[in-house]
């Protein structure tokens, strides 16, 4: 417990004491930690990435090279398991094993025709030692080899190393052995056991006729079992299935059998990495067994040249960074005592650039024009304060000009009346109007009923010029009427529906429909009209280029489209598609709550 109170008394000592550093030695402390905190995190990332690579590096190339071992082996089994079958149904070999004599003309030339086949194929196998036709019903046997029949001591041998010998595959009669047996001076050599069935007898059991014995020089065996293969603590080596070690003097069976499941694998076991590779389906596996400190052996001299750099480039951070701190931290102190001068209200304070240093001036420079465009602003401000009062004034003034008109032609409008001149009245009623929802209080969304009221305003007067050629229908149900949208949205689209298609179509009467859909979180107002319309290629124009200004486009319309964006957002907006069998329809997409 004292011991705590220690170490927490120790802190508040330390805490307090950092309390009272400058700034120049607080930046140096935690410039340091942190370069020294960093350094060790790379260093750390990138011995453990090291080792990591370094380790599956290893792995692949062991792994690679098995499963070429084992691809190879496989290919070699193959082969010496289609020589022995060529000679196995041959006629001579079947000729001779029928045979029941083992001495006499009959005999020999039995013998002899068979003595020509194992030649030929003694010559066209190179690392074939010797071969034995045995037979079954007779004592006799032809040989033929590289080497006589003292120095394979076959006779000797033959039954001891029959004994030893195990399966090629599993429940198959062809057996095979690898060691010295048939030969001295530690030669070891592969021998294939091959029963030879008469291929007149459908039933094996009852047709085995004899014995084919080939003996082989087989590299890959002799380089797997070889001391220089063995050293070191690595070994490779075959198994069968039941993870029994093969072709050794000692009998030995592998502790993770289990383990080994597929034709292919790898994994660690007991300090060791074990890699297995399943030859062909002759059912034995190449094992690789590498101890773990094999796969860094390698890696030491490399991991400490990283750790001399890491180190090195950090002690060098922190001398080079501390050596740059002590020089810009003079200047710096000047500028936070003229800044402390300024914050308590002189902003007249300023930096005497000819009293310090040529690096420190430019400092002073950059306080002094800051300090002066801050002064700069503030008189900015102050000017755009004043304009921006000016500008709300001149804005309400404005709005005097349109009462006084429409006050004006409201007053024409009751003289029309008086008169009994209906038309006059009905038109200086419609533009009073139109004026005074143009206005709108001053407001820029309305709902929607009001828009509609505009329209309607505005078709009076255009239906007074053009002798009634439009006509309305308005879809809109009254539950969407207090939807908000932007003031002078529709009036453009109307117009140049009227002015671009229905005015277009000699002296044909025109119908604009007004409806709404509502999808999702948007509505999309629709105006319909059956004018003229336009070609597919110019809609596509038009609706590709609608956020821009386009002459031939005409200002309402982008305008109108502009201002939904703005107020909006960039998804919504205005678009053009064509309807069946004419005109063109206006989609309108708005925010349903806004």
């Amino acid at each position: 417990m004292n011991k705590f109170f220690g170490c927490r008394g120790s802190e508040r000592n330390m805490k307090t004491q950092m309390n009272t550093w400058n700034l120049k030695k607080k930046i140096i402390f935690f410039q340091t930690l942190m370069i020294a905190v960093t350094s060790m995190i790379i260093l750390v990332v990138s011995m453990t990435s090291a080792v990591y690579y370094m380790r599956e590096q290893a792995k692949e190339m062991a792994r690679g090279n098995l499963e070429t071992l084992a691809s190879n082996y496989n290919d070699t089994l193959l082969q010496y398991q289609k020589l022995a079958m060529a000679l196995v149904i041959s006629k001579s070999a079947q000729d001779y094993c029928k045979s029941s004599e083992s001495s006499g003309s009959q005999y020999e030339a039995l013998a002899e025709k068979l003595y020509d086949d194992m030649q030929n194929m003694l010559n066209m196998q190179g690392n074939m030692n010797f071969a034995v036709v045995m037979q079954g019903k007779a004592d006799g046997y032809v040989y033929k080899g590289n080497s006589s029949l003292l120095d394979t001591r076959f006779i000797s041998e033959y039954q001891k190393d029959y004994a030893g010998s195990i399966p090629m595959k599993k429940d198959s009669s062809i057996r095979m052995s690898f060691g010295e047996g048939y030969f001295k001076r530690s030669i070891h050599t592969l021998t294939i056991y091959h029963p030879i069935y008469s291929t007149s007898t459908s039933s094996v059991s009852n047709g085995e006729i004899g014995m084919l014995i080939l003996n082989f020089k087989d590299n890959m065996l002799d380089q797997l079992y070889s001391k220089e293969n063995q050293s070191g603590g690595q070994r490779n080596f075959l198994t069968d299935e039941a993870g029994n070690v093969i072709f050794q003097d000692k009998n030995e069976q592998v502790s993770y059998r289990e383990k080994m499941n597929g034709t292919t694998g790898s994994f660690q076991k007991s300090g060791k990495l074990i890699n297995y590779q399943k030859i062909g389906s002759w059912g034995y596996y190449l094992v690789d067994e590498i101890p773990a400190k094999e796969l860094y052996t390698g890696s030491f001299g490399i991991l400490l040249i990283l750790l001399l750099v890491i180190v090195g480039m950090m002690l060098f951070s922190i001398f080079t960074l501390r050596k740059m701190i002590m020089t810009f931290y003079q200047p710096m102190d000047r500028v936070l005592l003229a800044m402390d001068d300024v914050a308590e209200g002189r902003l007249e304070k300023r930096l005497d650039e000819d009293s310090i240093d040529a690096d420190s001036r430019k400092l002073a420079a950059c306080f002094n024009t800051m300090m002066d465009k801050i002064h700069m602003l503030l008189e900015q401000v102050k000017q755009e304060q004043h304009q921006l009062e000016q500008t709300r004034f001149n804005a309400l003034y404005s709005q005097i000009k349109p009462h006084f008109l429409y006050n004006t032609l409201d007053c024409i409008h009751w003289q029309a009346v008086t008169d009994g001149n209906r038309e006059i009245s009905v038109m200086v009623k419609a533009v009073a109007q139109y004026y005074r929802l143009c206005l709108s209080k001053g407001k820029e969304i309305i709902p929607l009923s009001q828009e509609l009221e505009h329209i309607n305003a505005y078709l009076i007067i255009q239906n007074m010029r053009y002798d009634n050629i439009i006509e309305l229908e308005n879809r809109i149900p009254e539950t969407y009427f207090n939807l908000k949208i932007p003031k002078m949205t529709l009036q453009p689209l109307i117009e140049n529906a009227i002015y671009h298609g229905i005015r277009v179509k000699e002296g044909k009467k025109g119908k604009i429909i007004l409806g709404i859909e509502e999808i999702e979180s948007a509505v999309n107002i629709l105006v319909s009209d059956d004018g003229a319309g336009m070609e597919e290629a110019k809609l596509q124009e038009m609706n590709l280029g609608i956020s821009e200004y386009n002459e031939k486009l005409g200002y309402g319309v982008g305008n109108v489209n502009k201002r939904i964006e703005l107020m909006f957002g960039s998804q919504y907006g205005i678009s053009f598609a064509q309807n069946e069998p004419e005109g063109i329809t206006v989609k309108i997409h708005l925010p349903a709550e806004q």
